[in-house]
């Protein structure tokens, strides 16, 4: 019964994904007053769905929460997104995260400035935040590179440093422009956010100004026009620094509230939701300096699943949540039918549809009430910066309900239990044709005609009459009865 109903649940979770992705659609931004998108809406009712079927019981028994089958194994929608009892939920624990990963001066743990190349004030350095940048927070600097080799134009030094956790890193890069720099000469950033992804950040020289978006203005001096390299430098940090303006509050955020998520939903083998380890989680000065996560506690975090949580060992079976719950269906063989609702698949399921309903839009931008406004330019650039990390983070989501990474998927779940219940059957059906077998066999030694044996009685009771009426007759029998 258990395996049944396991079966019908799981490939409803298995349905569930498709179905959410279809309704979060990067391309359709659609709002309403309450600044609820319709994308987010449809993620908020499939996540109900999820948690409901992730707590499914049968018989006082939860099917999904491993050897605890007495425990619910996962907390209410409300708790788990917005916390309960003094604990942080899955929104404060996102919002501390992006501080986290802006920095000090909000631009992704990234320092701008310039410095003196071959002449004053020509370079445009490019640092990650710290003497020893953070390996968790803010950008990477995967690489930079200029559309020309030539250094007379634009030249690029990298500096070589190690990050927190030890590993060698880039930690920043000098952007030096020189004498024969000209219009179309380009200069791109690739940067690593949060979650693992990159984006690229590229400025194009223009010499028009003001520039537009993606150019920088080639500043001129003199007759005939020369190159003033230092008023260069100093467009190209503004206008890099808009556009990284831009990137945090769009793909960078984005990338940020996945990487939180992920950190916060990723427990399976006896982990914990971790945070921004920080003395005062409501100090942004602490948050925007921190260099690594903690584990969240009992008192402090909520933890979205309290099923039985042990540790996994990929190379020993025995520890596999499979194991969790055992029946032995034959006289040699047990099946395994355990599920934890915290294994990969279904973490994922729950930790994108989560994400994406907690998610805040400004139901405002783009209209005359948009308070962050004061110009129609303005109005339309916060409707398209809101339009972007919606595009953004709405993308990431898909991508995690796809499963494309090869992690695993609720299939996989599923076709492990359809296993089980194919094993449990299959002795079934052997034992019961072994019964029939067994029955005829006894029915062979114990079963009787009652015709035929009424027959045989009759027939031994004619033959018992005769042999009596001889036995007598013999036993009266003498000379003189003889010779009468």
């Amino acid at each position: 019964m258990r395996i049944s109903l396991l079966d019908k649940g799981m490939g409803r979770l298995e349905d569930i994904p498709s179905e959410a992705s279809a309704a979060i659609d990067p391309n359709t931004y659609n709002i309403d007053s309450t600044g609820t998108t319709t994308g987010q809406k449809g993620a908020k009712i499939a996540l109900n769905e999820v948690i409901g079927l992730l707590n499914s019981e049968a018989d006082g028994r939860y099917l999904m929460s491993g050897k605890t089958t007495d425990t619910k194994p996962v907390v209410s929608t409300n708790d788990m997104l917005y916390g309960t009892s003094g604990k942080y939920g899955l929104q404060k624990v996102v919002k501390e995260r992006y501080t986290a990963d802006l920095g000090t001066n909000k631009l992704g743990r990234l320092d701008l400035a310039t410095a003196t190349g071959a002449i004053a004030g020509d370079t445009v350095t490019v640092t990650r935040q710290g003497a020893t940048p953070s390996a968790e927070f803010g950008y990477k600097l995967s690489s930079a590179s200029a559309s020309t080799t030539d250094a007379t134009h634009i030249k690029l030094t990298p500096t070589a440093g190690t990050d927190s956790a030890g590993k060698p890193v880039t930690t920043s890069y000098g952007i030096q422009f020189g004498a024969n720099l000209q219009a179309g000469d380009s200069v791109s950033l690739e940067l690593q956010n949060p979650d693992g992804t990159k984006s690229t950040v590229k400025l194009t020289g223009t010499l028009t100004s003001p520039p537009g978006e993606g150019q920088f203005t080639i500043a001129q001096t003199g007759s005939p026009a020369t190159v003033d390299v230092a008023a260069t430098a100093t467009n190209f940090q503004n206008q890099l620094n808009e556009s990284l303006k831009t990137e945090t509050k769009t793909t960078f955020q984005a990338a940020s509230m996945m990487r939180a998520a992920d950190t916060f939903f990723d427990t399976a083998g006896g982990g914990k939701p971790q945070r921004v380890d920080v003395i005062d989680p409501t100090n942004d000065t602490q948050l925007a300096t921190a260099t690594g996560l903690r584990d969240g506690t009992d008192t402090d975090t909520v933890a979205w699943y309290a099923g039985y949580n042990a540790a996994i060992d990929p190379t020993d079976t025995t520890t596999s949540p499979r194991n969790d719950v055992t029946a032995r269906v034959d006289s040699n063989i047990t099946v395994g039918y355990g599920v934890r609702a915290n294994e990969s698949a279904y973490a994922q399921t729950v930790r994108s549809l989560a994400v994406m309903t907690i998610a805040e839009f400004d139901p405002k931008a783009g209209t005359l009430g948009d308070t962050n406004a004061t110009t129609d330019a303005q109005r339309q650039q916060n409707l398209k910066v809101e339009k972007s990390r919606y595009t953004a983070l709405a993308s990431r989501v898909d991508g995690v309900l796809a499963f494309a990474d090869g992690s695993q998927k609720p299939t996989d779940i599923h076709t492990e239990i359809a296993v089980s219940g194919n094993v449990a059957k299959s002795a079934a059906d052997r034992q019961t044709n072994s019964k029939t077998t067994l029955q005829v066999m006894l029915d062979g030694v114990e079963g009787i005609n009652k015709e035929e044996l009424t027959a045989q009685i009759l027939t031994l009771q004619t033959r018992m009459n005769a042999s009596y009426t001889t036995s007598m007759m013999l036993n009266n029998l003498s000379l003189l009865n003889y010779m009468k």
